[in-house]
């Protein structure tokens, strides 16, 4: 009988929770996601009962929502209905960073299990610099 082993890659990406699922009631779960390595594009996947809303602060990040391909630039919004096939994913070398809201929250904050910083000032904003770049 064969073993498969799955080796899930070390990530020094990072998350921090701004708005928990027991803060809002199961409103929603907001995060502030730092990208600090380029990822290859991940499969698609669907949140069945659930939107996703993303807003680039710094960087580029990569999405494909409904089999079109986009690249969100700071201060650009991408909002994701419940049941749509969709990918994001970091292609800029020098970092992003960026904001996502999953309503209702339901267990979007286990999706992030291993990357939650429990200290915000880690990597929170204001680390960035004054050229603009993610904090390292």
């Amino acid at each position: 009988m064969a073993t498969t082993v799955s080796e899930r890659p070390v990530s020094r990406d990072r998350v921090i929770v701004l708005k928990s699922a027991e803060d809002t009631a199961g409103e929603f779960f907001r995060c502030e996601y730092i990208a600090l390595e380029v990822s290859k594009a991940p499969r698609d996947h669907i949140h069945t009962h659930q939107s996703e809303r993303l807003e680039v602060v710094e960087g580029t990040v990569r999405c494909r929502v409904a089999g079109r391909d986009h690249i969100l630039e700071r201060g650009m919004v991408m909002v994701i209905p419940a049941g749509t096939p969709h990918a994001v994913w970091n292609e800029d070398r020098l970092g992003s960073r960026s904001i996502s809201e999953y309503r209702p929250a339901m267990n979007a904050q286990a999706m992030f299990r291993g990357l939650i910083v429990s200290e915000p000032r880690e990597y929170g904003p204001g680390m960035a610099g004054r050229a603009g770049r993610i904090a390292r």
